[in-house]
């Protein structure tokens, strides 16, 4: 593997690496079980990417199938991507999961679009602050669904589901428009039979966001986006004031039964998020139906504040 950090030169001159002769200024932005994420200037251009590397395996070829195809202002754009026998080391010391003494193995390096702003985790996390008060969150939170609405509708207009929506994988762009990302997870809505189902690997994805039938079920179809999304979307505007509380109202939400006086102060958004939490997955709403829907709502919640100022 490679030992260097930021503006070195690669330990062992013998391995050439396409990620070291066409970037620099490289520093971590993400790390996980699944890999690595830093933020890297490409000499060429002079502009600054996010590259992924991860092992190269069927989940990150199958991201990388998904995103190549992808061109939509509320997705992460993909630019390119290759394969390299060594993972890179931004501190010699470093210990790196994805490391492996098995020769064979190849690491695949994901070029995408900086998203440079905040994830969607941390802007909830900001609105539950008790230090601070946020008076457009409701008519924020209809707009940022809007738009992952919007990412969510395409993906499924390309006969895809991308199966673990949640709000770290939801970010913020520079000038504030909402990208999702993270496709390791997309599969094919349908199967070779064109039937409504596909058989999958049980409990895929992120549990605390899964609707009933992922987590336990082998066949599903693209209304676990639409589970996740009613969530999502909840989280987006109940002000949660301790890890506690969340976790009680949380069980209780996937039941649908909602926090006292919910309904009255979130009339439109309890009739929607409601519905989107449907235990039968027939009964829960598109994404083209709820953009019309949300559509109505935002005008009625219509403030001179702009997304963009996040």
């Amino acid at each position: 593997n490679l030992a260097k950090s930021s503006g070195d030169q690669p330990s062992n001159p013998a391995i050439k690496s396409r990620f070291l002769e066409d970037f620099d200024s490289i520093n971590p932005i993400g790390k996980g079980g699944f890999g690595r994420v830093f933020k890297a200037r490409r000499m060429l251009e002079n502009k600054y990417y996010a590259v992924k590397i991860v092992k190269s395996r069927e989940k990150a070829l199958r991201e990388v199938g998904a995103l190549s195809d992808f061109n939509n202002p509320n997705i992460v754009r993909y630019y390119t991507a290759w394969e390299e026998d060594t993972t890179y080391r931004y501190e010699s010391s470093e210990t790196i999961s994805d490391s492996s003494s098995d020769p064979g193995t190849k690491f695949l390096y994901i070029q995408m679009e900086l998203c440079e702003g905040d994830t969607l985790r941390a802007w909830i996390d900001q609105r539950n602050s008790p230090k601070e008060r946020f008076p457009e969150r409701r008519a924020d939170a209809a707009r940022i669904s809007g738009q992952v609405l919007t990412a969510v509708d395409y993906i499924h207009s390309k006969g895809l589901i991308h199966r673990d929506l949640k709000p770290p994988n939801i970010m913020f762009s520079r000038d504030g428009g909402v990208k999702v990302g993270d496709f390791g997870l997309v599969t094919a809505a349908e199967n070779d039979n064109d039937e409504r189902m596909l058989e999958r690997t049980k409990r895929t994805g992120t549990r605390s966001y899964m609707s009933p039938e992922q987590a336990t079920q082998t066949s599903y179809d693209k209304k676990v986006d639409i589970y996740a999304l009613g969530l999502i979307y909840f989280e987006l505007i109940y002000n949660f004031n301790t890890a506690h509380e969340k976790k009680k109202i949380w069980v209780d939400l996937r039941n649908r039964v909602f926090p006292p006086k919910f309904s009255e102060k979130f009339s439109f958004e309890h009739k929607l998020i409601d519905r989107m939490l449907s235990a039968n997955p027939e009964d829960r709403p598109d994404a083209t139906e709820l953009i019309r829907e949300l559509a109505l709502d935002i005008s009625v919640l219509k403030t001179d504040k702009d997304i963009k100022t996040f």
